[in-house]
């Protein structure tokens, strides 16, 4: 009986031992990630955070993490010292780090809350922008826009797929690629036409005593958020415009003409 009790214990022993073993090669498991890799310490979103939101307040909802010197954005913070006392310009969303640009001082957030209904059949997508490239700032909901879309030269690493038949071929790796060496073009074009707007979000800095800069007539400091109700086609060019290149928007009346097919300026035509 005294044997049998004994290697009772001596097993929960052995497994308690293994399983904190177990626990603590879990839980360092990042740390040998981030091994022989140049590592900075970033605050990092928890919880969404509404635009307007004091930094004492979105204080609670981020945390400090460990990452690679390679994955982190310009401008992210390791501590919230450099923009106390301000708020947040925009909504901050989970997972993102914390930005400096992100924070403005003195800050009114003026949205145009017109509900404008989303058509059915179309997607509703946001993108920043300066106020230049936004009509100098002067949208409202129920604007229609063009969407201009320009990008740098792009280097062609090898001959894209053009149809299904190509894209089969390419992702079973069918046949060699074929490498080549030449880049596009500076290039811009419409991508889309009468893209509706349906909202507006824009900041405006205070001045120190805390009147906002400029008057109603002139066009406001820092970023724009315009939101747009666009076909999904229409949706995925202007997110590969935003992530890859810059857009543009121009107000656009009902009866504009579309150029079919759609002609896209190059420096070889740009004097047509």
């Amino acid at each position: 009986m005294n044997r049998r009790v004994v290697g009772v214990v001596a097993a929960i022993l052995l497994a308690a031992v293994g399983t904190w073993v177990l626990v603590q090669y879990v839980s360092n498991a990042d740390e040998r990630a981030l091994e022989d890799q140049d590592v900075v310490s970033v605050l990092v979103v928890d919880t969404a955070i509404e635009a307007g939101t004091p930094v004492l307040e979105a204080a609670s909802s981020m945390s400090t993490k460990l990452i690679p010197q390679s994955v982190r954005v310009p401008n992210a913070l390791d501590s919230l010292d450099p923009v106390r006392g301000l708020v947040t310009a925009v909504d901050l969303l989970p997972g993102e780090q914390v930005v400096a640009d992100r924070f403005v001082e003195e800050v009114e957030l003026q949205q145009d809350f017109r509900e404008i209904e989303l058509p059915p059949g179309l997607l509703e997508l946001t993108v920043t922008l300066s106020a230049e490239r936004s009509v100098g700032g002067s949208l409202t909901p129920g604007d229609l826009v063009a969407v201009l879309s320009s990008f740098e030269p792009f280097t062609l690493d090898a001959v894209e797929p053009q149809d299904e038949e190509d894209l089969n071929s390419f992702l079973n790796n069918e046949g060699e690629t074929q490498t080549i060496t030449l880049k596009t073009p500076n290039s811009t074009g419409i991508s889309v036409h009468k893209a509706l707007v349906t909202r507006v979000q824009l900041t405006r800095v205070a001045t120190e005593d805390g009147a906002l800069a400029g008057n109603s007539q002139s066009p406001p400091t820092g970023q724009i958020l315009v939101s747009l109700a666009v076909a999904p086609g229409d949706a995925e060019q202007i997110v590969f415009t935003a992530e890859f290149g810059a857009i543009w928007l121009a107000r656009e009346s009902d009866s504009a003409v579309e150029e079919d097919p759609v002609l896209v300026i190059t420096r070889a035509n740009v004097y047509r």
